[in-house]
């Protein structure tokens, strides 16, 4: 089969973001044939960046047949490979990018069967394709725009991942009128391939028009408040990053509270020379040195390594701290605080 359509679908993904792109290599093909046929990627390459009628997705792909095309995108809603919403009583369809997007929804029904754990291998070869590629000599290109037909893309797609802090992520739960949870899909791969998570699982979360559509799919399950600060407590406790999708009324957004074991995100970050520009950190810890009894509790609470203690006093490294806050949590004296960076004046948009 011809890798064409894929080509295209490459560049429709990367059009709606790059957070893990859609690198043209054997694996990427893997995971491109494995969740869409080439009818639903040809629909996709059709698709508008915004949320778009089955009408106008119909007149991109030059075809009359609105029933047949509506019922596809509904089967490609039901497997997570678009999103779908109501807006006055008239459906409204938006491709996803690979994250956030179709990587979790692929896994957050913690679903044990023979192609979840197909998906999780993978999704594993996949990871170390892409770091290989990024690190060769010669980059591969990742296209910034919709190909094709009549789409046009007329702004850039921005959403920005960040660490928040409890604090923060406690106000945003509070003033968010939809939370749903799922499982945490980066712990559910480990376990599928075999490197089992004993941290909480039940915590990957969905906000706003997102959670709506997940819950309707299948995908998670709704929450009270309640339900979702005692999700937030527990991973809270359990030393996880709360990373943060902030972008309200396009794709995704979603909570994941992630660890350094099996996040992507959290690893990359920890991996990198410079952790708070690879994780956008938004906050810096801030010691307090009347108050610290350099006890060290906090030391092995950091994913990023980004404390230690220098001639008997604790330090913290800048450049590796993302700000999430998760050392706060065992200080037995408050002697750590979070003062934002430029970057985290920016205020977070409600769902």
């Amino acid at each position: 089969m011809t890798n064409a359509i894929y080509d295209k679908l490459a560049a429709a993904l990367n059009a709606r973001g790059t957070a893990v792109p859609a690198v043209k290599c054997k694996e990427y093909y893997d995971l491109a044939e494995f969740l869409f046929t080439p009818d639903e990627a040809d629909i996709v390459c059709a698709m508008p960046i915004e949320y778009a009628t089955v009408e106008e997705i119909a007149a991109n792909l030059d075809t009359k047949d609105i029933k047949k095309l509506a019922g596809q995108l509904e089967t490609m809603g039901d497997k997570g490979l678009i999103h779908i919403k109501d807006k006055g009583g008239k459906k409204l369809y938006e491709g996803l990018p690979f994250v956030p997007g179709l990587f979790e929804f692929q896994l957050m029904k913690g679903v044990v069967d023979e192609r979840s754990k197909k998906w999780a291998h993978l999704l594993l070869d996949y990871s170390k394709a892409v770091k290989r590629e990024m690190m060769s000599a010669t980059p591969p290109k990742l296209e910034k725009s919709a190909p094709g037909r009549k789409v046009l893309v007329e702004k850039d797609v921005v959403f920005v991942t960040s660490p928040i802090p409890y604090k923060e992520m406690k106000q945003l739960i509070m003033d968010t009128e939809h939370i749903a949870a799922g499982i945490c899909v980066c712990r559910h791969q480990g376990n599928l391939i075999g490197k089992p998570s004993t941290e909480p699982m039940d915590n990957c979360m969905v906000f706003g028009e997102s959670a709506l559509f997940s819950v309707e799919r299948g995908f998670t399950k709704m929450l009270t408040k309640e339900e979702a600060l005692k999700r937030l407590d527990e991973s809270e406790e359990a030393g996880l990053v709360h990373n943060y999708v902030d972008n309200p009324g396009q794709f995704t957004n979603l909570l994941c509270n992630c660890c350094g074991c099996h996040c992507w995100v959290i690893k990359g970050a920890r991996n990198s020379p410079a952790p708070s520009k690879m994780a956008n950190a938004r906050y810096l810890v801030h010691i307090n040195e009347d108050d610290c009894t350099t006890c060290e509790a906090c030391i092995d609470r950091c994913w990023m390594k980004a404390l230690k203690v220098e001639n008997g006093k604790l330090v913290r490294d800048e450049i590796r701290c993302i700000g999430c806050g998760i050392c706060m949590w065992v200080c037995p004296t408050d002697a750590l605080y979070l003062e934002p960076r430029e970057a985290g004046k920016i205020p977070l948009k409600k769902c």
